[in-house]
């Protein structure tokens, strides 16, 4: 596939690495020569230094023959009018633009072939004020994602060992079944392991489940987690922890911290039922002084890594049940403990995986990027075509590779998880944990 990619930053790049490798065809275009000659020494790709937006870069491109273009260039602008002159101009089948305003996302028909033709709009912050407001919701969960059905999950929950409690896969597993959920691997030590029978959990084993959305709530219970977060202290009134306080008002007591005074008297104005505090989060006599040791979630989600970390920390240590921050660079996240910071989002992974769902081919339907872009978890299309490779054949009778580990199939939205008789019928959905290096092949084999 031939793709146009719009911006050489942190995810322009991680994006064009990640599809070069699978054998994509892909040029990159960035008004900085820096950028560009910073990925070029790291991967063999075309690239090309100017204005995305102009018409005759994306000539230079070859945007005549191009399958897609991905706008995610720092500028909304930029972006459109890039997907505007592809589509007008060359014709591009398939245009994607990260848009980082909201405002221009509260007017639907501004996205359409006879305004602005963009087929997908990838909003960063909303994306993770999204996800935050879910796991909030959900006390215990470290990550949630739904597939194409959103009454669909997949949920990363942390084992914490207590004493006198069961720590067998083989329990859990059986709980879990009564709830018509499925604990599908785990990662330790960074590594992913699939079920095995006499798996014994260990303290800060990440469980990766499918289960339904109505019953997470029920899951978390078997693992300890039984109170609901109500009251949450946020950390930045930028974007993200402005949507976020607005989605989560009306049920969760919520204070925002924020610095700067001029963004704290706005956010004080135009949102509701929040109290707004004009102070540096990262004091701890403010937060003592906003009882910080009583509070379910702490969110610190500035734009600056150092004090999101730092201000994370000192919560955990003053006595915030949970505490979550934003870091950006994947070198900080490395560094940080478990214990010290519960959990870490990387907008850059959650904007990725929003990208993959559209950039990978038809058959799958979701991409979710987990363990840092080393693990894809996908949810694959079983389509009626006369050279299928795996329509009509069991799971074990497909090609798949060692790696892959595949959690379970989901038929007329109900998921079946002893398959090893099924046979694969039309419309049939697998939910598989993929190796990145086998993401291709996956893709082809169920093409």
């Amino acid at each position: 596939m031939k793709i146009i990619i719009v911006g050489a930053g942190q995810v322009g790049s991680s994006l064009s690495i990640n599809l070069v490798k699978e054998g994509n065809d892909v040029t990159l275009i960035d008004k900085s020569a820096d950028l560009l000659d910073n990925i070029a020494d790291k991967i063999d790709l075309q690239t090309i230094h100017g204005n995305g937006a102009h018409p005759r870069i994306l000539e230079a491109a070859g945007a005549h023959k191009a399958d897609m273009i991905v706008a995610v260039s720092k500028s909304d602008e930029t972006n459109m009018i890039a997907c505007q002159v592809a589509y007008t101009v060359f014709g591009v089948g398939k245009k994607i633009a990260r848009i980082r305003d909201l405002e221009y996302l509260n007017y639907e028909n501004l996205f359409a072939d006879e305004s602005t033709p963009i087929d997908f709009t990838i909003s960063p912050d909303l994306i993770v004020s999204s996800y935050i407001k879910k796991l909030i919701g959900n006390q215990g969960t470290h990550q949630i994602f739904n597939f194409s059905n959103s009454e669909n999950c997949f949920l990363n929950i942390i084992y914490k060992d207590i004493s006198e409690q069961e720590n067998t896969i083989q329990y859990f597993q059986s709980e879990c079944e009564k709830l018509n959920s499925k604990i599908c691997a785990f990662i330790r030590n960074d590594k992913l392991f699939s079920i095995e029978d006499g798996d014994i959990l260990q303290d800060g084993d990440e469980l990766l489940f499918i289960c339904k959305e109505e019953n997470i709530k029920e899951v978390t219970k078997l693992f300890g987690y039984k109170k609901e977060n109500k009251r949450i202290m946020i950390a930045g009134g930028g974007n993200i922890g402005k949507h976020l306080s607005e989605s989560i008002n009306e049920s969760c007591q919520v204070k925002v911290i924020e610095s700067n005074e001029e963004r704290a008297e706005y956010l004080s104005e135009v949102v509701d039922d929040v109290t707004i505090i004009n102070a540096d989060s990262s004091n701890e006599d403010i937060l003592l002084e906003e009882n910080i040791e009583h509070m379910d979630v702490f969110c610190a989600l500035t734009n600056d890594d150092e004090a999101n970390i730092l201000s994370a920390m000192l919560a955990k240590k003053l006595g915030a049940r949970t505490v979550i921050s934003i870091i950006n660079k994947l070198s900080y996240s490395d560094l940080v403990e478990k214990q010290e910071i519960d959990i870490t989002i990387s907008p850059e992974n959650l904007t990725m995986g929003a990208l993959l769902t559209h950039i990978r081919k038809g058959s799958v339907l979701k991409a979710h990027s987990l363990m840092n872009g080393f693990i894809e978890l996908l949810e694959l299309d079983v389509k009626d075509k006369e050279e299928s490779k795996i329509l009509g054949k069991n799971i074990n009778q497909i090609n798949l590779s060692e790696n892959t580990i595949v959690c379970c199939i989901i038929r007329e939205n109900e998921f079946i998880f002893d398959y090893s008789k099924i046979i694969l019928e039309q419309n049939d959905r697998l939910i598989c944990l993929v190796n990145k290096k086998d993401v291709k092949e996956i893709e082809d084999l169920f093409e």
